[in-house]
């Protein structure tokens, strides 16, 4: 019983820092538009976001982060034209909303089915929080956020 118990430990040791540091994901319909007014133009269909009015729309999806430092965040969505584009940032902000620490805005660059938009320059200080924010034009699909806590 006690080598099997050491087994136990051990494995846990090893197993549970390594789960920690796992992706997760978040589906789109975990966020909101920027602008509440624009909730009308969304679209839910499986928990993916459709921009279903006729102009560009903003939205975002909060991430929950476990630690300070650099986020890799995957946002992945679909355009059927480049005309249904979407286009996505990463951003970190300090607890007081006073500093801004983001990427640029990346657009998806292949279009018809769902494509990974891979986000970097994102900073979260110690109590900060992060964030995705998208622009979504006509008919762009925003599906899910992944991202390194």
């Amino acid at each position: 019983m006690t080598r099997q118990l050491k087994q136990a430990v051990l494995t846990m040791v090893v197993l549970l820092p390594l789960a920690a540091m796992a992706a997760r994901t978040v589906p789109a319909s975990a966020g909101r538009p920027v602008a509440w007014s624009d909730g009308p133009c969304f679209s839910m269909s499986y928990s993916t976001m459709s921009n279903v009015c006729s102009t560009r729309r903003s939205y975002e999806i909060p991430l929950t982060s476990d630690s300070a430092g650099s986020k890799a965040v995957n946002v992945t969505a679909r355009g059927a034209t480049p005309s249904n584009n979407v286009g996505c940032m990463a951003i970190g902000m300090n607890r007081e909303a006073t500093l801004v620490w983001g990427g640029t805005r990346k657009w998806l660059t292949s279009f018809g089915t769902p494509q990974i938009i891979a986000l970097t320059g994102a900073y979260i200080p110690n109590s900060g929080y992060l964030y995705a924010n998208c622009l979504v034009d006509p008919g762009g699909q925003v599906n899910t956020v992944e991202h390194n806590p």
